[in-house]
């Protein structure tokens, strides 16, 4: 096989896998998705500005602990110790960025999963691809097709599990009212990111020597994909009540029961808030599902803790209104009768 089909080879299962496993997860934010802008900003840290500092992070630090360039302890040093440190700090320091940054679009721990293992993705896309060329330079076609199965399917998740670990923290964060306890939910999540990742390369690198280090690695992936889909349906649990306690003071003011109804039906997203039919009725949908996350926030935290939380509920409010005003008035114009 050439070169240049085993670069097209190596792109395309760095690409596609991960582009699927991205879009699921941007599918899983089924109430209020994520600024389409900030997902893709936050995909392309982890693919570019994650990798490279990565690298240059393992370089400089793990340089000191090389006595035995090659050995496996050495490998060991810097892929179970010097590694995961560097790349989820790398990886995390956009995850804060939002969380700190653009805490309007960071209401709790789907938020956290979801811009977590994002990031996550685009670093795994990088790194996987590199090592996709450097398989097929050792070993050809075979070893290339063994480590994309490895690593784009068995451990394709892995990344995105590390980094949403933190995510998840922060989100938790998001949701303390203390202080002291939103710290040590991000500390928690990050270190977890840190521990899990260690493990895994752990494993990895005693496979060569003991065959029980695949089953560790292995394990954990699975605990993984376990461990995000538990915390998927429990946000998604926790979502929809913020939304049937929020909400149902507006009923017959800005939503109607109907419409009550739908938005708190089971797992399924709400076909209201698809934007093909109606655009302007998902917008004031959408809006709504908004300002019950909003007023949760108020509720829980207080404005004491976030200051502009009262007149983010009230401009909510407000455009909600001329939302439904505008649909009353082309309902009129129609001869249609009028939203709630």
């Amino acid at each position: 096989m050439s070169l240049f089909l085993a670069v097209l080879i190596s792109l395309a299962a760095a690409v596609i896998p991960t582009l699927i496993y991205a879009l699921a997860f941007y599918w899983v934010d089924r109430y209020e998705r994520e600024p389409l802008w900030l997902v893709v900003v936050a995909f392309l840290w982890g693919a570019v500005p994650a990798v490279v500092v990565s690298l240059l992070g393992e370089l400089i630090i793990g340089t000191p602990f090389v006595n035995a360039p090659g050995s496996v302890a050495e490998g060991l040093v810097s892929s179970a110790l010097v590694a995961p440190v560097v790349e989820e700090l790398a990886k995390g320091v956009a995850l804060w960025a939002i969380y700190r940054f653009r805490r309007q679009e960071f209401d709790g721990v789907l938020d956290g999963l979801v811009y977590g293992a994002l990031i996550g993705f685009g670093f795994a896309m990088t790194e996987n691809f590199l090592y996709f060329i450097g398989a097929f330079s050792q070993g050809g076609l075979a070893t290339l097709t063994l480590v994309i199965y490895l690593r784009s399917i068995v451990f394709g998740l892995n990344h995105a599990f590390y980094t949403a670990l933190f995510g998840i923290g922060l989100g938790l964060a998001r949701q303390s009212p203390s202080r002291q306890r939103g710290r040590l939910w991000a500390g928690l999540g990050l270190a977890g990111a840190i521990l899990t990742h260690s493990l895994h390369n752990f494993g990895a690198g005693i496979t060569a020597i003991n065959g029980l280090g695949f089953l560790l690695s292995l394990g954990l992936a699975a605990l993984g994909v376990g461990l995000i889909g538990l915390a998927i349906l429990l946000a998604w649990q926790q979502e929809r009540r913020w939304i049937q306690e929020e909400l149902a003071e507006e009923v017959g003011t800005f939503l109607s029961p109907e419409e009550y109804r739908g938005l708190t039906r089971g797992w399924r997203r709400s076909p209201l808030l698809s934007r093909r039919h109606n655009p302007s009725h998902a917008k004031r949908l959408g809006l709504l599902v908004e300002l019950a996350f909003r007023k949760h926030r108020l509720r829980r935290l207080g404005p004491q803790r976030e200051a502009s939380i009262e007149r983010q509920v009230q401009e909510l409010r407000e455009r909600i209104e001329q939302e439904l005003k505008g649909q009353n008035d082309r309902a009129a114009r129609e001869g249609e009768p009028g939203e709630t």
